[in-house]
């Protein structure tokens, strides 16, 4: 049974229908929000981000030239040293003057196949109980790639000693016992060649050479520890 239309309504059974004039329902059309407009990027960002792409840049160059050559560490040796003289002058107890006449042959190896190394300093300094007493500049200013230098180190002349009365009889137990404990420092500052590209940073070197020698006896080879390169 059907019932009359009124005002575009349906009425049948349960279900109530709105129907449009034209008897299809109006399609739902989304609404875009608005695309914000483009924000120009800072001169201050465009420097940060500029400078972090060099530094991204450099470091990623280091580790690539590092990954092809691998730099070894350089090894030093005392080929040959003997103790000329070696005696302490106790004339005033409380600053002691010892005089000194320490001969040294130093072997300097650069066992790098690709790496070249210029030593922009070196020097060797010589150390009895914990006190300096000479130095030396080491004639070496370069070193090609797999090569061995033999450079020499004279140490002599007189240095006023700081370690007082304990340091006193100390040179004199050694003095007795016929051996006297020295350390033979040798440091510099160098830079690295690796192919054509050679290093403007520098890198501090330092070795330690202990020594036990006896006065007027030549000691034979002793290798050395490289403290820092």
């Amino acid at each position: 049974m059907n019932h009359p239309q009124q005002g575009g309504v349906v009425y049948g059974y349960s279900e109530l229908t709105y129907m449009s004039n034209s008897g299809n329902a109006a399609p739902y059309i989304e609404q875009q929000p608005p695309t914000p407009p483009h924000r120009r990027m800072s001169p201050f960002r465009v420097l940060v981000r500029a400078f972090i792409a060099v530094c991204t840049f450099i470091v990623v160059l280091a580790l690539f030239i590092w990954l092809i050559y691998r730099p070894r560490t350089m090894q030093f040796a005392v080929a040959e040293a003997m103790l000329t003289g070696f005696d302490l002058n106790t004339t005033i107890p409380s600053a002691p003057v010892l005089s000194y006449n320490l001969i040294a042959h130093v072997v300097i190896s650069n066992p790098n196949r690709r790496v070249s190394i210029y030593y922009d300093q070196l020097r060797a300094v010589g150390f009895y109980q914990a006190e300096q007493f000479g130095q030396t500049a080491l004639p070496l200013s370069f070193q090609g790639t797999r090569h061995a230098d033999t450079v020499p180190a004279v140490l002599a002349g007189s240095s006023p000693m700081g370690f007082g009365e304990s340091g006193v009889q100390a040179f004199r137990d050694d003095q007795k016992g016929g051996v006297f404990p020295v350390d033979l420092w040798v440091d510099g500052v160098v830079r690295y060649k690796f192919g054509d590209l050679k290093t403007t940073s520098a890198s501090t070197l330092s070795v330690k050479c202990h020594l036990q020698l006896q006065p007027n006896v030549s000691l034979g080879w002793v290798l050395c520890t490289v403290i820092d390169f």
